[in-house]
C-alpha cells in the first residue's frame, strides 16, 4: 500500500471514531430524558426492508386509535449521520399521542459508512415496505414525515414512491427540512437565520456522504406531491428559509400547504421536549397539525409564525 493510501486510510479512521463519540454524546444527550411522556396503546419493535437489509424501526399505536387509520412514517434527523430511532423516541411518543394517530419510526443508514444515495434507498425501501403490510400496521393509508435530514428523505422519498404508485403517500409532515446541499444555496443570506453554522454543517454533511453534489430538492417538479404540513423554527433554524421557499413552491403549484414557525424556538426543539415547556407545547401543536392532516382536512395556504 503506498503512503498516500496508508495515509487516507488513517485520516478515514479517525474521521469515524470522532463521529462515533459524536453519535454517544447525542445518544447521551437526548435518549430517553424525556420521563413524562404520554401513555400510548402499544408500543412495538419491529423491521422494516431497507434497501440493503432489514433495518429497525418501531410502531407507536396511541391510545383510542382507530382500528384502521392513517400512518405516518417517520425518519429523524441528524445531517444522514447522528441519531436513531432512541434519540427520537420522546418525540414520536408525543407526535402519536397528540395526532391520535400510528407513527413508524425507522432507521436508515448512516455516512460515513454508508454513501448516499444509501440514506435515500433506504427511506425509499421502507415506504414501499409500509405499503405492502398497511393491514399488518393497522393502517389504511401512508403519509411520510421527518425532521432536518430526515425531513430530506421524507421529500425525496415520497417523490421517488408517488411517481410509480400515485397517490401512495397521501400527505407530508415537514419539521425544519434540510431541502438543499447546494453550498450556492447556503451561501446566501450568511449574517441571518444561523446561515453560516448551517452552511459549515451542510459542508461536513457532504463530506461525510462522499458527495460534492448539492442534491437540492427545491425547484423541481411538485406533481406528485401531497398536501404538505411545513414547520420550522425561528432566526436559529438555518433550514427556515428553504422552507419557505419549498412551502411557496408548493403553493404555486397548487398544493395543499400549512407552515407553522415556532417563535424563539431553534433548529432542533423537537428533541428538547425533556428541558423545555415550549418545546413540549409546540410537539403538541404539530401533533394537532398532523392529525388535521392525516385526516383530510384541507390545510391552509397560510403561514403562522
Amino acid at each position: 500500500m503506498s503512503l498516500t493510501a496508508r495515509l487516507a486510510d488513517r485520516i478515514a479512521l479517525e474521521n469515524l471514531k470522532g463521529v462515533d463519540r459524536a453519535r454517544k454524546a447525542v445518544s447521551f444527550a437526548l435518549s430517553r430524558r424525556d420521563r413524562h411522556l404520554p401513555l400510548l396503546a402499544e408500543t412495538r419493535n419491529l423491521e422494516v426492508e431497507g434497501a440493503a437489509g432489514p433495518l429497525p424501526a418501531r410502531l407507536y399505536v396511541p391510545r383510542g386509535a382507530e382500528a384502521a387509520g392513517p400512518m405516518l412514517v417517520f425518519f429523524h434527523g441528524g445531517g444522514f449521520i447522528l441519531c436513531d430511532i432512541e434519540t427520537h423516541d420522546a418525540f414520536c411518543v408525543r407526535l402519536a399521542d397528540a395526532a391520535g394517530v400510528r407513527v413508524l419510526s425507522c432507521r436508515y443508514r448512516l455516512a460515513p459508512e454508508a454513501a448516499f444515495p444509501a440514506q435515500l434507498e433506504d427511506a425509499v425501501a421502507a415506504l414501499q415496505w409500509a405499503g405492502r403490510n398497511l393491514e399488518r400496521l393497522g393502517a389504511t393509508r401512508l403519509a411520510v414525515g421527518g425532521d432536518s435530514a430526515g425531513g430530506y428523505l421524507a421529500v425525496a422519498g415520497a417523490r421517488a414512491v408517488n411517481a410509480g404508485t400515485p397517490g401512495a403517500i397521501s400527505a407530508q409532515v415537514l419539521i425544519y427540512p434540510l431541502l438543499s446541499m447546494d453550498d450556492e444555496v447556503w451561501a446566501t443570506t450568511l449574517l441571518q437565520d444561523a446561515r453560516i453554522v448551517g452552511r459549515l454543517a451542510v459542508q461536513f454533511i457532504r463530506a461525510q456522504l462522499a458527495t460534492s453534489e448539492g442534491h437540492s430538492l427545491l425547484g423541481g417538479s411538485h406533481v406528485a406531491t401531497p398536501p404538505t404540513l411545513v414547520v420550522g423554527g425561528d432566526r436559529l433554524d438555518p433550514c427556515r428559509p428553504e422552507a419557505t421557499t419549498y412551502a411557496a413552491e408548493l403553493r404555486d403549484a397548487g398544493v395543499a400547504v400549512e407552515e407553522r414557525y415556532f417563535a424563539l424556538q431553534p433548529h432542533g426543539f423537537i428533541n428538547l421536549t425533556h428541558v423545555s415547556q415550549a418545546s413540549r407545547d409546540a410537539v403538541g401543536e404539530i401533533g394537532t397539525l398532523t392529525a388535521a392532516l392525516l385526516r383530510g382536512s384541507t390545510p391552509s395556504t397560510s403561514a403562522s409564525r
